[in-house]
């Protein structure tokens, strides 16, 4: 589990104070808390550093990395700003601790390690921009982190090749026409179907991210090796890799066949556990999953935006059948990851709900019943879940869970709460002064 330790950095002062100061970002990881409080600091902080290690491991960029470096990354989700005398940032991942402090930057190895090579989709809040605004790659200005996540929408959706997708909100379907560039949302119901910049605001935020979330989370489960595209460096990496594997195993120079084996096997899954037989082809495919993207990490800006609560629950539950949709290692499951940004109360209530459902699964209650209720795939064991709340005055706090079920005591609910006692105060003034 990837640990992340922040002081001094933008609205995150003290930072956490437990675990000496580490936040785990669990399998599930939610950020909840009042606006400006470091919410979305964290997150692209994680996903910054969790960049950086995939880029490291894979020899994309050098492990001697300067102050100077490390701040342009931070400039790519324009957090660069936000860097001063007293920054400490510790971020520990799977093979890479990376350490900001006293004004200086070190990446230290982690011995004993194996690491899965992540596809990491950051979705901002600003994603409204791919859809309410034709044409908006050609726009400039535009941050980087949008300008990506916009590249990444475009992928997802040209490989719906014009055909229809269902999305996570009243039935509505999404339709991307390449020839013109230009994105539908239909209604089969009412029979109509319009260009997306004129849908309303919640479908141009919700369809991106949705499309987006399925595209990747599917593509990894379903064949990580196809369509892989490799830099030069990561081509120049698999060369050696596999060179050095032929002369370890005795494989004779320039032959493939032995990979393609790998290959297929790789791809041939029996009740979700890839079947390798040698140890050969076990180092192979550990090779193979340090090299291609196998595991899915989503980080989430506010999936709530525009919609209204009843639509937030189908949002939520959509993502985490995203992040259900797992790939597997030799002997076990391969977690993906899911990091929400959230200022929305239902959000953590419906995350409750699939905690629950999990639960109950897990106690043998039939999946067609949890079913009635919520999506079965939707559902995620309470110790895969961690919500943290940042503080105005720069702190984070982790919300306890009650009997493995997320907390409810939140600043997010207690501002329901603090309205019902107003107007139950309201309601007293009423019957003094109004007889």
């Amino acid at each position: 589990m990837a640990k992340l330790k922040i002081r001094n950095f933008g609205p995150i002062q003290t930072g956490f104070s437990e675990n000496d100061g580490f936040l785990e970002i669990s399998p599930v990881t939610v950020i909840c808390g009042n606006q400006a409080t470091g919410k979305s600091t964290i997150a692209k902080l994680y996903s910054t550093c969790a960049w950086l290690e995939k880029k490291v491991d894979s020899g994309e960029f050098p492990k001697k990395i300067t102050k100077t470096s490390f701040k342009e990354l931070l400039a790519y989700h324009k957090i660069d700003c936000y860097i001063k005398k007293e920054t400490e940032i510790i971020y520990i991942g799977e093979v890479y601790k990376i350490t900001y402090q006293d004004s200086k930057i070190s990446i230290d190895s982690i011995k004993d390690a194996d690491y899965i090579r992540p596809k990491i989709v950051y979705i901002p809040a600003e994603r409204n921009f791919c859809t309410a605004i034709e044409n908006a790659s050609s726009l400039k200005g535009l941050a980087k982190d949008t300008f990506d996540f916009l590249s990444d929408y475009m992928i997802a959706a040209n490989s719906l090749k014009n055909s229809k997708y269902k999305l996570p909100l009243n039935g509505y379907e999404f339709r991307y026409d390449s020839k013109t560039n230009t994105s539908y949302v239909a209604d089969d119901a009412k029979d109509y179907e319009i260009d997306i910049v004129n849908a309303s605001s919640g479908l141009q935020s919700l369809s991106p991210m949705a499309l987006t979330s399925a595209y990747y989370s599917q593509f990894i489960a379903d064949d990580k090796t196809s369509n892989t595209e490799f830099s030069f460096d990561q081509e120049r990496r698999w060369k050696e890799g596999m060179n050095k594997i032929g002369n370890q195993y005795n494989i004779p120079e320039n032959s493939l066949q032995f990979l393609s084996d790998v290959l297929a096997q790789y791809k041939n899954k029996t009740e979700g556990v890839v079947k390798l037989e040698t140890e050969r082809d076990k180092t192979i495919y550990k090779w193979l999953i340090r090299i291609i993207n196998s595991r899915f990490i989503n980080v989430v800006e506010e999936p709530e935006q525009n919609l209204y609560p009843e639509s937030q629950e189908e949002v939520l539950y959509y993502l985490l059948q995203c992040f259900n949709t797992q790939s597997y290692n030799i002997t076990e499951k391969i977690e993906n990851k899911l990091l929400i940004t959230t200022h929305s109360p239902y959000i953590l209530a419906y995350l409750t709900q699939s905690a629950k459902a999990a639960e109950l699964l897990a106690k043998g209650v039939p999946e067609k019943e949890i079913e009635k209720i919520i999506p079965a795939k939707a559902a995620v064991p309470g110790e895969m879940i961690h919500i943290y709340e940042t503080k105005a005055n720069g702190s984070i706090k982790l919300l306890e869970p009650y009997e493995n079920l997320p907390s409810d005591d939140n600043e997010l609910n207690k501002a329901l709460e603090e309205q019902n006692d107003s107007f139950s105060d309201f309601l007293e003034l009423e019957a003094k002064f109004c007889k």
